[in-house]
């Protein structure tokens, strides 16, 4: 028997867990060691993640001269998650209804250097910010890719990442509309905001996974730079429980307890012990 699940403490991520972290109950009882095999194996090497990157190309964008620079940090961040084995895909968007998709998914460089370094503001097709718009339609992206692969991977993850100058001032979706799309989603959505302070309280509600704020374009490479970092440590999250029941009674519940920072929290999964038996091996 597998169970995959991911672990977190206080919003962060846990990629440091072990089996010294793990108590194992079978039948409200604890698993004996000499009676049980079980392990513990992170899953990163099964997961296929995608992550969006939406990148804001609206008047002020193009006006302030911000675009090249958002290449360019969009180029090094895309670069590090692809050695992590992701796949990146990049549209822009401004006042128009709809994002356009500047390159697909893809874990190739080359594609995805050509299809960034290529943006220009003459994509740009309305000068406002439809900033709600465009985070819904990734997340309808991010639905439509990550349900085309979770048959064929383990665990398959997906997220979108904003980069953006300002809010939304399209008006084209509400922001109501876009908080409730963001809080039900199963994609983690994180925001880097070239803004100042008043703006990071609105943002921040556009990004429950991670708001990272630039305060100059200087900034920008080092706000990136952390957000790469996080979807890294997002992806050690991931683990996958193995194990060989002693018990031949029809149906048990498995209990697994996480120990971390002092800190407990339990799965629970029930299952037909029938099935094990003689010749059970850990994978």
């Amino acid at each position: 028997m597998q169970i995959l699940f991911s672990a977190q403490c206080n919003g962060e991520p846990i990629s440091g867990l072990t089996a010294s972290n793990v108590s194992v109950f079978e039948g409200g009882e604890q698993v004996s060691e000499s009676e049980s095999d079980w392990s513990l194996d992170r899953q990163s090497a099964a997961l296929e993640t995608y992550t969006l990157l939406l990148i804001d190309i609206s008047k002020s964008i193009i006006e302030s001269e911000t675009l090249p620079v958002a290449q360019s940090v969009a180029l090094i961040f895309a670069g590090t998650l692809l050695e992590q084995n992701q796949s990146v895909a990049v549209a822009v968007f401004d006042g128009h209804e709809d994002i356009r998709t500047v390159v697909d998914f893809s874990s190739d460089l080359a594609e995805i250097t050509v299809g960034i370094e290529g943006i220009s503001d003459g994509d740009q097709l309305d000068e406002s910010t439809n900033l709600n718009g465009a985070v819904r339609q990734g997340l309808d992206l991010l639905d439509e890719q990550v349900a085309a692969d979770v048959e064929g991977a383990l665990i398959s993850v997906g997220n979108l990442v904003v980069f953006t100058d300002g809010l939304d001032s399209a008006g084209r979706v509400s922001d109501s509309r876009v908080r409730g799309a963001v809080a039900g989603t199963e994609h983690q959505v994180f925001v880097v905001g070239l803004v100042g302070d008043e703006d990071v309280s609105a943002l921040e509600a556009l990004a429950p996974d991670g708001f990272f704020q630039a305060s100059d374009e200087d900034a920008l490479l080092a706000a990136f730079a952390d957000l790469a970092d996080r979807l890294v440590e997002e992806v050690n999250k991931y683990y996958r429980f193995s194990y060989c029941s002693p018990l031949r009674n029809p149906r048990t519940t498995l209990r697994l307890e996480v120990t971390w920072e002092e800190k407990t929290s339990s799965i629970r999964f029930s299952y037909p012990t029938r099935d094990f038996g003689a010749g059970c091996q850990l994978p």
